[in-house]
């Protein structure tokens, strides 16, 4: 009756997370765990402790097939993403939405996305420009982490700008 309940409640969790993933909310999702889990660090450190007693007891790796369950999940998840998706895109579309409700100009679509893809045009040469100072640097035999920690904290930065932005206007 306990490992039935236990499978029950992995396949549960399973399907929480591809429905997650569905609706596009699981980096947000993940975002709440992570938070939930600083925030009481006994009762996580409690979880760890027993998922390495289940491993030890079972002879299987947890993490192994969590890793494996979520990678698949991201993968098909980014899979079924149009090839032409655009950081920002739905800030633009909201932008559009509402300032065409607002003015009713038939110039505003047009201002809106030259301001959009100019952005992404500047963030592009930017991460372009990087990499080949960072490929330079790394066959001159320089130190090329220094000059690569800059261009991934703004692609980070903009990977959150973007999440948040989803959030906010959806």
């Amino acid at each position: 009756m306990k490992n039935s309940t236990i499978a029950l409640m992995g396949i549960t969790g399973v399907l929480m997370i591809v429905e997650m993933s569905v609706h596009n909310i699981l980096l947000g999702g993940f975002m709440i765990v992570g938070a939930i889990a600083v925030a009481i660090p006994k009762q996580t450190q409690a979880l760890l402790t027993n998922f390495e007693k289940i491993q030890r007891k079972y002879g299987v790796n947890l993490y192994a097939v969590l890793f494996t369950v979520l990678a698949i999940v991201f993968v098909l998840d980014f899979a079924h993403a149009p090839a032409d998706a655009q950081f920002f895109q739905r800030a633009q579309t909201w932008m559009v939405r509402v300032f065409n409700n607002a003015g009713g100009n038939a110039q505003t679509q047009l201002v809106v996305e030259l301001f959009f893809n100019v952005l992404r045009g500047l963030f592009l040469l930017y991460l372009g420009v990087a990499i080949v100072r960072i490929i330079r640097a790394a066959r001159n035999d320089e130190d090329w982490q220094s000059l690569a920690r800059t261009p991934l904290i703004i692609v980070l930065a903009v990977f959150v700008a973007d999440l948040v932005t989803g959030l906010i206007v959806q």
